[in-house]
């Protein structure tokens, strides 16, 4: 009993110390939650890969200055004079790295304010850090003034972001709340540290990195619509280049495949037919006395043969017969997998039914076809 009595003093003290660094041990493991999750995205999206790099900063900051106020770590090295100094450096290192983060995520024409506030901070910051040199306990002295900067230059910091917000930038209106808790924990903190208002002393200030998911959802949302955009517009580019690349192989007149696309499609056949041993056939048609029609009855209605025929025949192929413009009133038709005989048969169907569907002025429009095949590996496309 009497051991448990001795144990008592000890445990209150252990006990206190875990009250205290309760916000510490919240805010730690999700500021390393925040800092991952950003250091998987800053290389994916160059676009913001600036504002990504300020958070960071201003988490790795953040995360120093959590840990120099651990009193767990006080503690269990408390032989080591420098925490406390350490502690106060990386307090006035916090507004500092958070503004910066504004900074970035502001447009470029409201940068120049927050710019000076950040210039502020690292005024006091030097003149902390001159005073500790010199021997002047400059971190403690100065934090009268950092605490009296904290609450106009955050104001004014805010009113940028509002502004910037209210103008439709979402980066600023997603920072208006880490912003705010922040400065108001850090505020009261201070002031109660120095004032007294609790009992106790309060360390709020560290439970304002909970609001920094609100920024990085933010972010993440922006860089999944911006790679969306960047999708839709990679397959607007890839339609309009097969559109233009259909363009050029295509006869504006006849609304066949150009003879330049004939010689394509040739040389792919013949490389098929090579791999598989299929046969492979070429019908030639010409349309007969074409010249007459011109010189007859004008240009115009032989533009109309050309259509009236290249409409009669597109109606009886399928996508193994490619149908060319070779030039002038010549056409060509691939047929893959017909031979000889089955291309002729073919050829003659396609004869027959242009005389039986094209005329002109009530005259029949005849064609006469002509078969090739290819004959294996000594033949040429020649």
């Amino acid at each position: 009993m009497g051991r448990m009595m001795e144990m008592g003093p000890a445990f209150e003290q252990v006990a206190e110390i875990f009250f205290y660094d309760l916000p510490y041990v919240f805010a730690l493991p999700v500021s390393f939650l925040l800092l991952a999750i950003l250091l998987v995205y800053v290389s994916r999206d160059t676009a913001l890969r600036g504002i990504y790099c300020a958070i960071i900063q201003f988490l790795v900051t953040f995360m120093l200055w959590i840990t120099m106020n651990s009193h767990i770590i006080h503690a269990v090295l408390k032989d080591w004079a420098e925490w406390g100094w350490l502690a106060l450096l990386f307090l006035y290192l916090v507004p500092i790295s958070a503004n910066y983060v504004v900074y970035a995520a502001l447009e470029q024409e409201r940068r120049r304010g927050v710019f000076w506030v950040i210039g502020l901070y690292g005024l006091c910051f030097a003149l902390a850090t001159a005073g500790e040199a010199l021997g002047w306990r400059g971190y403690g002295a100065m934090l009268t003034v950092y605490y009296g900067l904290l609450p106009p230059l955050e104001i004014y910091t805010f009113w940028q972001l509002w502004q910037s917000a209210r103008q439709g930038n979402r980066r600023s209106r997603a920072l208006l709340l880490p912003l705010v808790l922040l400065t108001v924990l850090g505020v009261f903190d201070g002031c109660n540290l120095a004032f007294g208002f609790t009992a106790v002393p309060t360390f709020f200030m560290p439970l304002g990195v909970f609001s920094f998911f609100v920024v990085v959802l933010q972010l993440q949302q922006e860089q999944l619509l911006r790679e969306h955009q960047l999708e839709d517009q990679t397959v607007h580019l890839q339609y309009q280049a097969a559109l233009a690349r259909e363009r050029a192989e295509l006869d504006v007149l006849t609304g066949c495949r150009n003879r330049m696309s004939f010689e394509m499609a040739l040389r792919e056949g013949i490389t098929d037919v090579r791999q598989t041993g299929r046969p492979l056939a070429c019908l030639m048609f010409d349309i007969d006395h074409f010249k007459r029609y011109n010189d007859t009855f004008g240009h115009e209605a032989g533009d109309m043969v050309l259509k009236e025929f290249s409409a009669v025949v597109r109606q009886m192929l399928d996508k193994t017969k490619p149908f060319f413009r070779w030039g002038g009133e010549e056409f060509v038709i691939l047929c893959a997998g017909l031979d000889l005989d089955e291309a002729a048969v073919f050829g003659n169907m396609v004869r027959r039914s242009v005389a039986e569907h094209v005329n002109v002025s009530g005259q029949q429009v005849t064609v006469s076809v002509g078969v090739s095949i290819w004959h294996g590996a000594f033949d040429t496309a020649e």
